[in-house]
């Protein structure tokens, strides 16, 4: 109980110093034909201009055309939420199936029923949102990627048909990167997929084993690395050799086997696998679907929509897998073939969102995200923070009534 009591102390104070300092990008809207968000990997590795592209395909100066990267889809959601009554951007680009609740319920976007969408399956346009505020433009599941030269099925043999109870029993734990689910998007899509399997009592949601997925991540917490993001893990994963597991992507393999600078090709054994969790037989994991989405207020809405179309375009989507490395939406895409042989195929695994429905999903969302801060936060850290915001919060009041 006092854990809980600190914690929602630490949000409250936390909370009402970060509005106080937070602005939003101050940028003159009229000095662009177009602003664009996203995050930073988008198309970058090994990078497809897509600004460029698009400025080639609609005439309008890339000069004129405006990007702003932050950290992840997360960041662009809080970002247009602080702008939502004089909005900056026209166009969103990386909120996916999970996050568009938020969007919604903030009224950042509108929807667009872009002609690009004949050529996207009703399924995937249904999954990420059938009202058309998001349009799908790539998808993959969240898996857990490791480096086989440090664990593998010699050293591992149940690795191919786990649990997650097993990542437990056997202690990989203490070799697994995890995103945070309150900041990342892969991280709060494994947090789903523990969810789902294990259920939630406090909302009679039964899921897979009708159990409790904070008693997972309650076992977990103390031998887990938690980051704020993919890039953050990855150089965890990259770098440490105590850490050879990720939550990362079933495409995650392609990227070491078909990247076109340093992927060693098919002719060799790769250089790491994927896996899921097998509870009840089945092999599930859960499905990443991310969108693109039109600004409500956007500046310039007629070029926005353009953008859309184009963004969807065969032109445009040719260039996921090998520089996003997921699975392009258009499904007149014609996919590399080294990645279709070597990317986890959403079509051939156990989807768990559908175990979720978006109405218990947009329901609960924050409700889940603030449980697991509560669950897995040490107390003794949020002591330390609680103190830290404090003395800021404090400092803050005291200059400014010194000015």
């Amino acid at each position: 109980m006092k854990k809980r009591v600190l914690v929602l102390l630490f949000i409250v104070l936390f909370t009402s110093f970060a509005f106080r300092s937070t602005n939003a990008i101050e940028i003159e809207v009229d000095e662009y034909e177009l602003t664009i968000y996203s995050y930073e990997s988008l198309l970058a590795d090994p990078g497809y201009d897509f600004v460029e592209g698009y400025s080639n395909y609609s005439g309008i100066p890339k000069e004129n055309i405006h990007l702003i990267l932050v950290e992840d889809a997360n960041t662009i959601v809080t970002q247009a939420v602080l702008e939502k009554n004089n909005p900056v951007a026209d166009v969103l680009i990386g909120i996916d199936n999970v996050l568009i609740h938020t969007a919604k319920r903030e009224e950042i976007l509108v929807p667009y029923s872009s002609p690009s969408l004949g050529n996207i399956s009703e399924e995937l346009i249904d999954n990420l949102d059938p009202d058309h505020y998001l349009l799908p433009y790539d998808y993959g599941i969240i898996a857990l990627w490791y480096d086989i030269s440090r664990i593998n099925s010699s050293t591992m043999q149940e690795i191919d048909n786990l649990t997650l109870e097993d990542i437990i029993s056997l202690e990989l734990d203490k070799k697994l990167v995890v995103e945070d689910p309150t900041l990342s998007s892969p991280g709060l899509g494994f947090l789903l997929w523990t969810i789902a399997v294990y259920g939630d009592p406090s909302i009679n949601f039964e899921g897979l084993l009708g159990q409790d997925w904070r008693e997972w991540w309650n076992k977990a917490s103390d031998n887990l690395r938690i980051t704020s993001s993919w890039g953050a893990a990855f150089d965890v994963y990259s770098s440490e050799d105590n850490r050879p597991i990720m939550v990362s992507y079933g495409t995650s393999p392609a990227y070491d086997i078909c990247h076109p600078l340093w992927g060693v090709g098919t002719e060799v054994d790769p250089p790491s696998a994927v896996f899921l969790s097998h509870e009840n037989g089945l092999d599930n994991a859960w499905l990443q679907i991310e969108g693109i989405g039109l600004v409500n207020g956007a500046p310039n809405e007629e070029n926005a929509k353009d953008f859309i179309d184009w963004f969807l375009s065969k032109e445009l989507q040719e260039n996921i897998p090998l520089n996003n490395w997921m699975y392009p939406a258009n499904n007149q895409t014609k996919i590399d073939s080294c990645f279709l042989e070597t990317a986890l195929n959403p079509d051939d695994v156990d989807i768990l969102n559908y175990l979720i429905p978006p109405s218990m999903l947009s329901e609960n969302l924050d409700y889940w995200r603030s449980e697991w801060e509560l669950e897995i936060v040490d107390f003794s850290s949020f002591v330390v923070v609680i103190l830290a915001v404090s003395v800021g919060a404090i400092s803050y009041n005291f200059i400014r009534k010194r000015k």
